[in-house]
Parts: C-alpha cells; sequence; structure tokens
C-alpha cells in the first residue's frame, strides 16, 4: 500500500511504473503483494466490526433480559398473586394450616409461600378442607423469611413452577441454612403431618404434647402395730393433662398391702387417690421441673381387723379388737399435698420421672402423646 501512494495515480503510471517498465517478473510479484494486503486489511477490518457488533448486542440483550424479569416479578405479584393468611403452626415448624379462600390450589399441588415479594419456601399441598389447606415445608428459600411464618401472617402463593419468579440456585451454605434440625432438642419435635395438623399449637409450652401416662414405684408413710410410722413400697399410676401453657392437672392412684396389720396374720390393704396441680418449668438436660400442689385420700381396709375368728384357739378382749380397728382407721388420711416432679426425657416421647413430696416418694417411667 506504501508503494501506491508514492506513485502517480495514472492508469499509466499504475500499470507501468518507469523503474518497472522493462520488468515484467517484477510486476507480477508486485501486483501479488499488493492483492494480498488489501485483503488481509479488508479481512482485519471485517473481523473487529464483527467483534464490536457482538459484544454489543450480547450486553444489550442481557440488559433487556434483566429487566424483562425484573418487570416480570413486578407485575406477577402485582396482578397474578393471590394471598392467604397463616393460620396455625405446628412446634416442628414443618407443617401449617394456611387459608384458601380463593381456592388457587388443591391436594397434591406443589406451592411457593412469597414473603415481602421474595420465595420464602417451598411446600406441597397434603389437605384442603373447607377454605383450609395443610401443607409440608419441603424446601426453604429463605431462613429468615421461613422464620417469620406465624399465625396471622399473609403471604402469596405461587402454585406450580415458580422458576420465572428468579428463584435462585440453592448453594451449599442455603442447605445448611435450611437444615431445621439446629440441635439435639429438634429430635423430639414430633413431624407426622397428621397430628401436627391436629394440635392447637402453642409455642409457649416447654412440653408440647397434652397428655402423659406414668407408671411409678415409690415409698408411702403408714404405721407400725405400735402406732409408730412406717414407709411401705407402693404402687401407683398417674394421668396428666395439660389444660392451659405450662398447668397440668394430674390424677393419681396407688395401692399396697402391709402384711401382719394390725395383728400377726392380718393382712391390711392402703389406697391412695390424689389430684395435683402444676406448674411446668424448663431445666438444663431435657429436663423439667413441676412444682406441685394438691389433695390426698388415703383408705384403708382390712377385712379381719376387729374380728373374732372362731376357728383359732385364741379370743381376743374387746380392747384388742377395737385396737384393730383403730390401728386400720388411723391409716386413713385426708390432707393436703405439695412437692415436686422432675421429668427427664431418655427418647422422643419417653421420660424417666421422680416425685419428691409431702404424700410420696416416687420414681418411675412416663410417655406422652
Amino acid at each position: 500500500m506504501k508503494l501506491l501512494n508514492f506513485l502517480p495515480l495514472s492508469s499509466q503510471n499504475f500499470a507501468h511504473p518507469p523503474f518497472l517498465s522493462n520488468n515484467k517478473e517484477s510486476i507480477a510479484l508486485f501486483n501479488k503483494a499488493d492483492l494480498k494486503g488489501i485483503i488481509f486489511l479488508m479481512m482485519r477490518n471485517l473481523l473487529v466490526l464483527f467483534t464490536f457488533i457482538l459484544f454489543a448486542n450480547n450486553s444489550f440483550s442481557q440488559s433487556i433480559v434483566d429487566e424483562f424479569n425484573e418487570d416480570s416479578e413486578s407485575n406477577q405479584l402485582a396482578s397474578e398473586l393471590v394471598t392467604e393468611k397463616i393460620s396455625k403452626v405446628s412446634n416442628s415448624k414443618r407443617t401449617y394450616i394456611i387459608t384458601n379462600d380463593n381456592q388457587s390450589f388443591y391436594k397434591g399441588d406443589f406451592i411457593t409461600l412469597v414473603l415481602a415479594n421474595k420465595l420464602a419456601a417451598r411446600a406441597i399441598v397434603a389437605k384442603n378442607v373447607n377454605n383450609l389447606a395443610g401443607i409440608k415445608i419441603i424446601k426453604i428459600y429463605s431462613l429468615d423469611l421461613f422464620k417469620s411464618f406465624n399465625p396471622g401472617v399473609e403471604v402469596q402463593i405461587i402454585r406450580g413452577d415458580d422458576s420465572f419468579f428468579g428463584a435462585k440456585k440453592e448453594t451449599e451454605e442455603d442447605r445448611e441454612e435450611a437444615n431445621l434440625l439446629k440441635e439435639e432438642e429438634d429430635l423430639f419435635n414430633g413431624t407426622l403431618l397428621e397430628d401436627d395438623l391436629s394440635l392447637d399449637e402453642n409455642t409457649n409450652r416447654e412440653i408440647k404434647t397434652d397428655n402423659i401416662l406414668s407408671l411409678n414405684v415409690g415409698l408411702i408413710s403408714g404405721l407400725n402395730n405400735d402406732g409408730t410410722s412406717q414407709n411401705y413400697t407402693h404402687l401407683n399410676g398417674m394421668w396428666m393433662y395439660q389444660f392451659e401453657d405450662n398447668i397440668w392437672a394430674e390424677i393419681g392412684y396407688g395401692q399396697n398391702i402391709i402384711n401382719d396389720y394390725p395383728s400377726p396374720g392380718f393382712d391390711t390393704t392402703m389406697s391412695n387417690l390424689f389430684v395435683r396441680a402444676k406448674y411446668t418449668i424448663s431445666a438444663p438436660l431435657y429436663s423439667y421441673i413441676q412444682p406441685y400442689v394438691g389433695f390426698q385420700m388415703i383408705s384403708a381396709s382390712s377385712p379381719q381387723a376387729g374380728v373374732d375368728d372362731p376357728t383359732d384357739d385364741i379370743t381376743p378382749s374387746q380392747a384388742e379388737l377395737d385396737n384393730e380397728i383403730l390401728l386400720v382407721e388411723n391409716l386413713k388420711k385426708r390432707q393436703i399435698i405439695f412437692g415436686v416432679t422432675v421429668l427427664k426425657r431418655l427418647v422422643p416421647g419417653w421420660f424417666i420421672r421422680a416425685d419428691l413430696g409431702s404424700d410420696i416418694m416416687n420414681v418411675g417411667f412416663s410417655l406422652e402423646f
């Protein structure tokens, strides 16, 4: 190209330069070199232009897609998503009862709960009855939003695919944060859908269940034949019911037999019926302390007491017969009682328990349901 710039622009000079006029071979070489230079420059310019157009088009397209995604999220929230309200939350926070006033989803549907214009959690509809739906959480998008799920909170519902809403790809960190099993105590939270949906959940309860059955063996105070105090082994059972948060009512019954009382060869049955009111306090090591106050009724019976047996050779005096009846009557009690119960969780649903009170000293096992 530089060579052409030094030449006059006439056709004659271009075809036959003076210094090449007598050299046909040189003219041929010159024409080939000039043509290759022109082709190279054209290809280089086309490549630069193509690269520029490709880059500009890609950037512009990406900006259009981003803007479209943002607009579609906003438009979807404003015009298409239905709003429902959380009615109940299970203690495991895995199952919920929400309203379905709009009848926008049905049993077996996959739905996504949206809060504050963001994806919060993914769920499956397990029940749908009378404008109420029972759902079970299967995936958490935002742990912070998920923690705000409480009765009365309004959420928006996406039925089916939620990918258009810009759901982010789940990372390892997200999976760790979304794991609901944060500590050992969570092992004892029930997650059965049927049970959770039937409970009137209250997170203020230290023990989530309503009923506890216990079987115990303990020591109960009685009398010797000489009228002094004596402790006897006593088998008993109890049922506790939680009628308010952490407030329990308990009823129990126990029985034991005292041998050679009120006289040698006689047996006396002691029956212990009691009621208690308790309050639950959480303690370390998955334990619970329950101070209680109540009322105890102890009855005693001995069919042979105060009766002369004609088959033996001994004829007791009337004073001795009256003393036998008196000893049996002295076992009977009607009294106010107080003490404390300690429950220690062994495995989900089972406790070991101990009672220490003015009525009895007990150890045993308890089953919650």
